[in-house]
């Protein structure tokens, strides 16, 4: 799988503080439901991307669960000073949103920017969003095709053949990431055999 090398301004992994980087998917991501990274680490849980990218998405104004929005201070927006509307009479996008502020954040990844920047150039391939409205009453869950990009696989190497979302992001927390698995090979043919 081609890999697309950083030269000296680009991104280095010492660069990025760890609590800028999303955990590496795993297994259990499409098991029970997402809650806030402050949750999670109340709970004594390990924290997972479904958390983080839950957070994201709630950060960003998408719909997600109420335990997750409770969780979270209110951001504040330029809606806040004006008089109250009524809710019933806003004509709302397919999505939900009632003004641009709301659509253009949907890509802000927050404090993990420079991490999601770094696995593009790394990979050549854009991310895509980490959430989808896939949830219950439609609130945002970690994407499969997030965690497929995450993984360093091409589109539709796990997604797009009939799997179920669940199965979808087991197989890609079971998988390997090409790029390590190359470099450890690489590594191991280097070694003279004793």
């Amino acid at each position: 799988m081609p890999v697309h090398h950083t030269k000296g301004s680009g991104f280095s992994y010492s660069q990025i503080p760890e609590r800028d980087l999303l955990r590496t998917v795993s297994a259990i991501e499409g098991e029970g439901g997402a809650i806030s990274e402050k949750q999670s680490r109340e709970r004594g849980r390990m924290l997972q991307v479904r958390d983080q990218v839950a957070e994201l998405a709630a950060l960003n104004g998408l719909k997600v669960s109420e335990s997750i929005r409770n969780s979270l201070l209110p951001t504040p927006n330029t809606m806040d000073d004006l008089p109250a509307r009524d809710e019933s009479k806003i004509d709302r996008s397919k999505g939900g949103f009632s003004n641009v502020r709301e659509t253009v954040v949907r890509s802000n990844f927050d404090r993990f920017e420079p991490a999601v920047k770094r696995w593009e150039q790394v990979t050549g391939m854009e991310a895509p969003a980490p959430t989808k409205p896939d949830g219950k009453d439609g609130a945002h869950r970690l994407s499969s095709q997030f965690t497929e990009w995450m993984m360093g696989l091409r589109p539709g190497w796990v997604t797009g053949h009939g799997l179920s979302r669940k199965d979808e992001l087991k197989a890609c927390g079971n998988g390997v990431v090409p790029q390590q698995a190359e470099l450890a090979l690489r590594l191991l043919l280097e070694v003279d055999d004793v």
